[in-house]
């Protein structure tokens, strides 16, 4: 199965549906759909330069929008009516790109997918405010939504809850790199949390926008929200391997996360089986924030030597299939299910 070729229609789709609710140009005629009526007068031209400007060249940029596909491919496997709930498939991918601006932000990132970071190219006070924006607009998708008052409930339950989680796994990730922990005390269990607040939250809210909209019960929600929150976590766990082995491939600079601080599983990994000396170095590297290749490459080397990214991959194949043998049972058998395990393994192998 051509995963690559899926998600790429795919993107075409969803990116349609997003400019119909969302478009690339307004007026005073969509923010009144979009806000309600303007107490005075609203002023379109300003609104678009500060927040539809930026968002859509931001998506214009390229994205796999797998978390939305992974929405619409579980749908059509539970046999979800997606003319009614299609546009959930909007919410996810706002929220996802929200919180790229925002991560940006607070990593001090310059570029993203190929072009300076949001904050860079538009300023900071328009990216804060841009990404706020992109986790509040999508709640009108849920407000329009003509479903019964339990099954709204249940959806707007799920996203709120999950952006409260995405707060969280944000907070430790920044916490961790500003060195208000020391790295040797962050265990495996620590991280993968991060993760699943972090990088395992959208695709979990996809997965349960699925299931609740395939009128699941609250332990079937919990069951594929969790295995979406899985293959989540080992995206990043990919996500960092490439970080530090090719980054130009994402479109980010070269050994970004050791710039940034970051601890990743390979960095947990290296500082438990490291010998002091090296133990001591890493640390010290990430520590500096260092843009200087000579360093970058100095860290990537230790953890090489110790196998670190090699267990961090062996690591996120595991996770994948225990994942999936957790859920197969419960999807039905048919040509969506399928595709939504060479996506979960797709996650994991990819180079880009």
């Amino acid at each position: 199965m051509d995963i690559e070729r899926e998600l790429k229609e795919n993107r075409k789709i969803v990116d349609s549906l997003i400019e119909e609710r969302f478009p690339r140009e307004i007026d005073a005629a969509y923010l009144r759909w979009l806000a309600g009526e303007a107490s005075y007068s609203y002023d379109p031209e300003v609104i678009q330069k500060t927040i539809f400007e930026p968002m859509w060249d931001l998506l214009s940029r390229g994205g796999k929008r797998w978390r939305p596909w992974l929405f619409l491919i579980m749908a059509r496997n539970l046999g979800v009516d997606l003319d009614k709930y299609r546009e959930l498939a909007i919410v996810v991918e706002l929220l996802h790109n929200g919180s790229l601006v925002a991560d940006d932000i607070e990593d001090g990132a310059e570029v993203r997918r190929g072009d300076k970071a949001i904050h860079v190219k538009y300023g900071l006070d328009i990216a804060v405010n841009l990404s706020s924006a992109m986790y509040f607009m999508p709640l009108r998708i849920l407000m329009e939504m003509n479903v019964d008052d339990r099954t709204y409930r249940r959806l707007v339950d799920a996203y709120l809850e999950d952006m409260i989680r995405i707060h969280l796994g944000q907070a430790t990730d920044i916490g961790w790199h500003k060195g208000l922990k020391d790295p040797e005390s962050i265990t495996i269990d620590h991280y993968l949390q991060m993760c699943a607040n972090k990088t395992g939250v959208l695709p979990r809210l996809a997965a349960r926008f699925a299931a609740i909209a395939a009128g699941l019960d609250e332990e079937g929600e919990r069951k594929l929200g969790k295995f979406a929150e899985t293959i989540g976590v080992a995206f990043q766990i990919q996500d960092d391997i490439i970080n530090v082995t090719g980054a130009e491939k994402l479109g980010k600079a070269y050994g970004e996360d050791i710039t940034e601080g970051k601890v990743t599983l390979m960095v947990i990994h290296a500082l438990s089986n490291a010998d002091e000396r090296d133990r001591r170095r890493l640390k010290q590297i990430l520590s500096m924030h260092t843009r200087e290749r000579e360093l970058i490459d100095e860290a990537i080397s230790i953890l090489r030597k110790y196998g670190s990214i090699d267990y961090a991959k062996g690591f996120a194949r595991e996770m994948v299939r225990k994942s999936w043998s957790n859920v197969e049972g419960l999807l039905p058998d048919n040509e969506y299910k399928e595709k939504l395990r060479a996506l979960a393994n797709f996650l994991v192998e990819r180079e880009f």
